[in-house]
């Protein structure tokens, strides 16, 4: 199976940490997220990674190569202007069947696998993962009509999904993404809407978060760093938080370190 990472983007919330490495590189407990996501993938069976490189792309080349070390086949696109997130599948080589495309910056407990097998099944030329998440609005709100109060909620709960960010597109999308011209997947849903063309929805509730910005990093770092085999094989997990004990992380919002503490050891 095929899958296709985006890992292009400049990354300029994250400065100055992606100053000098592209965000791909930026690490989740010892491994670089992109690892992470290629290594979920490998294990989700799928044996061909295409990753989509710009900013600092040599970078990215030298890290991983052509694959062979963590046992999947990598080859690259070069986007020389920025292409957004739909764009760039034009530059993608050889891509005949569906294949999972993703952003590069995802950690996810997300079954690739299984959402491959629901696009297939579907017969639709996308797939879009969301995530469902339920928010509480943390204070009373009000219904208003003409100056006069007809209901209030107390501190209620919306349930929203929110696009993971995570797709599988059938190599005919191609036809309804512009290639002159930058272009992201919400442009490509809409268009596949307007021609009168099904877009399947794959909700999950397992764990999401996107390293975006440093508060958003911090909180990816927290949950590896506790839960790493959530993300990885039980011998990567033990290695990714050192010899296999859990870890605690302190948030800080305003700022990008972490306060790191050993807790007791987990099975």
């Amino acid at each position: 199976m095929h899958a296709i990472v985006l890992v292009g983007g400049k990354a300029t919330r994250l400065w100055p940490r992606t100053r000098s490495q592209p965000k791909a590189l930026v690490k989740i407990g010892q491994y670089p997220i992109l690892e992470i996501i290629i290594r979920r993938l490998r294990d989700c069976g799928f044996d061909r990674i295409t990753l989509c490189i710009a900013h600092l792309g040599e970078m990215i080349k030298r890290e991983f190569g052509d694959g062979r070390h963590l046992g999947v086949t990598v080859d690259y696109c070069t986007e020389e202007r920025p292409l957004g997130t739909a764009a760039p599948l034009h530059l993608v080589p050889d891509w005949t069947t569906p294949a999972v495309v993703m952003n590069g910056d995802i950690l996810t407990t997300v079954d690739f696998a299984d959402l491959y097998r629901r696009h297939t099944t579907s017969g639709n030329l996308l797939t879009v993962a969301f995530h469902q998440s339920v928010l509480c609005a943390g204070v009373g709100v009000l219904q208003v009509r003409d100056g006069l109060v007809q209901q209030i909620w107390e501190k209620p709960h919306v349930e929203w999904n929110i696009s993971a960010g995570v797709y599988v597109a059938d190599p005919r999308v191609l036809d309804y993404i512009p290639r002159s011209d930058a272009a992201d997947m919400p442009g490509l849903i809409n268009a596949l809407l307007a021609d009168g063309r099904q877009v399947t929805g794959y909700g999950f509730r397992g764990q999401w978060y996107d390293i975006g910005t440093p508060f958003r990093y911090q909180k990816a770092m927290k949950e590896f760093l506790a839960h790493p085999d959530r993300y990885l094989k039980a011998d990567a997990s033990r290695r990714a938080n050192g010899s296999g004990r859990r870890v605690e992380v302190a948030l800080e919002p305003d700022g990008d370190r972490l306060s790191v503490a050993e807790l007791s050891p987990w099975s």
